[in-house]
């Protein structure tokens, strides 16, 4: 076809100079003449033209550009142009094959055909982009062109996929009912979620073709994703009446039922796939999370649900799945020791797996081995540089050391990732409140509320923010009061409420609250110290040194506190 299509194209040329020659007078017979040496230049470019077509037609593109190039030292067609650019685009030299398409639609614009090949050839080279833009030109040109429609709907999806449904659904209306558009427009659906819609389209597909089996699963599939498990069994227990022993029926049943956490229904019918010789390592890992979803309330399920995984794991030893449920079973025994062996095993051999990495870090975290943590983090970062939660958690870390200008960089990255994160909006806003950058911890805080206005771990720091400040105590003891409730035996909270009411001078309110917060027994060095200065103010002093000195045993690195104790008041 290459070589007809060539060859086809440099006859046309060839036939508009006959034409023109066959048409001319007596009267310009002289210019005739004159342009003699144009028709064998012309002649001579056509010979090159038909050369280079035959080496085209034994794939010798090297030497077929060559002849081309010749002719077009005799000849600039728009032809020659392509039929080099398709030549360079064979040997993969995308970026010349792109300027000699460019060239050949530069004198000949309206051609369709040469814009579809400069699109392909963008899209050989990765850049989608630029051939939206020529399929966009294209159906400019020509608006009937249901292929170019279809083809920019395609680019689209990626980037697009909004604006390829309208492409598609326009010509839905357009042609009619289109399997391969439906198709289409069902995968896109999928990928956004949107299952309802995915159903439909699937629907209507089964609607073109009713003796599709593979398709009529994946319609049942989708129903369940989409929530409607009914319609989903009933397409499947429709299926499994025409051919009850039909494996790929019954794992798509089983697959339905584990997703709606029908874990046993989902075992018998796994069980049957392997007592019937289905022993593939697949099913397995079904079987195997399955248990593993009834052990999270049965949690004498967990050996089983263990020695399942245990054994693919012999079997795959690449696998990552297995060794990351290993890891999950393992937590919930409180053996985080080894669920982190296995999460660091998961990270060898999928160290995209941001979930292996998260778990990690807070099992460093909680241990109170910051800088390992630190160690993960960063090369957890490096491994899934566009997961917040591993940004979140190294400013967590960098925050708690007191690495503000680190913190602040993680942090900030967290946010740009997610910038509806809650937990580094407040890290942040702690971060630049220790600075003492009150406009930005504030603008933080109120970010933080606006978001989730019940956060009590916000509405506890920010209450004790501006307690600190001594500034909007109303607020902040309204505040601190609905944290208090969130959780009544948080140390912490009830410190941050008997403070607010300190600051309002309510001594004595301020320490039933604080006496709260110690009679917890997790008091930190900073509530003994509120409760010293209570009694201080309440004019009981040597309680209040008491306090003081046992909040400065707890703490000896608090230099104010020492000072207080040295001079024996406020």
């Amino acid at each position: 076809m290459r070589y007809e299509k060539l060859l086809l194209m440099g006859l046309t040329v060839v036939a508009a100079c006959s034409g023109s020659r066959e048409s001319t007078t007596p009267a310009n017979q002289t210019s005739v003449q004159r342009s003699a040496p144009d028709e064998k230049r012309r002649e001579e470019a056509l010979q090159h033209f038909i050369d280079g077509a035959l080496y085209d037609s034994k794939e010798e593109y090297a030497r077929a550009i060559l002849e081309y190039q010749e002719a077009l030292k005799k000849d600039k067609n728009p032809a020659i142009y392509y039929a080099i650019s398709k030549d360079y685009a064979a040997l993969g030299k995308h970026a010349s094959a792109a300027e000699y398409a460019r060239d050949a639609i530069r004198l000949d614009p309206s051609n369709i055909l040469y814009r579809e090949h400069l699109a392909d050839v963008y899209i050989a080279a990765y850049q989608p982009e630029l051939a939206i833009r020529e399929y966009e030109k294209i159906v400019e040109m020509d608006s009937t062109y249901q292929e170019g429609w279809f083809n920019l709907a395609r680019l689209y999806q990626a980037s697009k996929p909004l604006r390829s449904l309208e492409i598609y659904e326009r010509m839905l209306k357009q042609e009619g009912e289109n399997w391969e558009v439906l198709l289409q427009m069902a995968e896109i659906y999928r990928t956004l979620g949107q299952y309802d819609e995915a159903a439909e389209k699937y629907a209507l597909m089964l609607e073109l073709d009713p003796g599709n089996k593979a398709l009529r699963r994946q319609l049942a599939e989708t129903y369940g994703r989409a929530g409607k498990f009914d319609k989903a069994l009933e397409i499947l227990e429709s299926m499994l009446e025409v051919d009850e022993n039909d494996p790929e029926i019954i794992a798509t049943l089983a697959d339905l039922y584990l997703d709606r956490r029908d874990f046993q229904k989902a075992i018998e019918l796994y069980e049957k796939l392997l007592q019937r010789g289905k022993t593939n390592q697949e099913i397995k890992l079904r079987v195997g999370i399955a248990y593993y979803g009834m052990a999270r309330s049965d949690s004498t399920l967990i050996p089983k649900a263990k020695e399942i995984f245990e054994e693919i794991t012999e079997e795959l030893p690449n696998d990552w799945r297995a060794y990351m449920h290993l890891g999950f079973l393992s937590a919930m025994q409180g053996r985080n020791e080894e669920a982190t062996s296995y999460f660091s095993r998961v990270t060898a051999l999928a160290e995209w797996n941001a979930d292996a990495w998260y778990f990690i870090g807070t099992y460093y975290f909680e241990r109170g081995e910051i800088r390992q943590m630190l160690e993960v983090m960063e090369r957890a970062r490096k491994s899934v540089p566009t997961d917040y939660r591993l940004h979140s958690l190294a400013g967590f870390a960098y925050s708690r050391l007191q690495e503000n200008d680190k913190a602040i960089a993680a942090l900030e990255r967290a946010l740009e990732l997610n910038p509806d994160d809650i937990n580094s909006l407040g890290t942040l806003a702690l971060t630049y409140d220790g600075m003492q950058q009150y406009e930005k911890s504030d603008s933080l805080y109120e970010r933080a509320l606006r978001l989730d206005p019940d956060s009590h771990l916000i509405l506890n720091n920010y209450s004790y923010s501006l307690s600190e400040r001594g500034i909007q105590l109303e607020r902040a003891l309204e505040m601190a009061q609905r944290a208090v409730t969130a959780e009544p035996k948080n140390a912490s909270y009830l410190d941050t409420l008997g403070w607010v009411l300190y600051k309002l001078q309510q001594y004595r309110e301020a320490g039933k609250y604080i006496g709260e917060a110690i009679a917890t027994g997790g008091a930190s060095a900073v509530v003994h110290e509120h409760m010293g200065d209570i009694h201080f103010q309440l004019g009981e002093k040597e309680k209040a040194m008491e306090l003081w000195k046992k909040a400065l045993e707890m703490n000896g690195n608090n230099q104010a506190l020492k000072d207080k104790v040295a001079r024996g008041s406020l």
